[in-house]
């Protein structure tokens, strides 16, 4: 019997505290972005990086950048070894084994308007956004409540406008400590 996957964040809120976030991936509905996450996830990629945007009541994303807080301002790095774009595994791209609905505590790919353009940044569901269904490649969800409640209170986090494409990012900073994939 194979066990489902599942990814647990420790996520360092805004107020230092430490958040763990579990959630159940779905390779039967998302097999490329599951494998892709997942071998990212466990080399230590997204371990460091800043979750760099927040859509009160809508969603966090992360993924993609490391952002340091200096004292005289913001540092932005990006990871090293930028992933290969994978295929876009939603509806509206021709992949209809993918139903899963964008509500709270689901996580999906981000990508730019080319469906096939993900490569590492997620973003996670804070509400329900039908909109969003068969558009992003969703993978999977929260397993319980601990992680319901520890993604709500994340996704009320203060934001700023940093400029150059950063107007709602999280600060002080949201960082990811680390996800693995077990």
């Amino acid at each position: 019997m194979n066990k489902t996957p599942v990814a647990t964040f420790v996520i360092k809120a805004q107020n230092g505290e430490s958040l763990t976030v579990r959630i159940e991936l779905y390779p039967d509905k998302a097999p490329f972005t599951v494998a892709n996450f997942t071998e990212l996830a466990n080399s230590g990629f997204y371990d460091g990086l800043t979750f760099h945007r927040v859509v009160p009541g809508g969603c966090l994303q992360g993924g993609g950048y490391k952002i340091v807080d200096t004292g005289n301002g913001l540092s932005l790095d990006y990871p090293d070894g930028e992933p290969e774009p994978i295929k876009g595994e939603f509806a509206s791209n021709g992949w209809t084994a993918n139903d899963i609905k964008h509500e709270a505590g689901v996580i999906s790919m981000a990508r730019t308007s080319d469906p096939d353009s993900a490569t590492s940044q997620f973003f996670i569901c804070v509400g329900s956004y039908p909109s969003w269904d068969g558009e992003y490649a969703a993978f999977g969800k929260a397993v319980d409540e601990e992680s319901l409640k520890n993604v709500a209170t994340l996704g009320k986090s203060s934001y700023v406008n940093a400029g150059s494409g950063f107007s709602t990012l999280p600060y002080p900073l949201v960082s990811i400590v680390s996800v693995r994939v077990e």
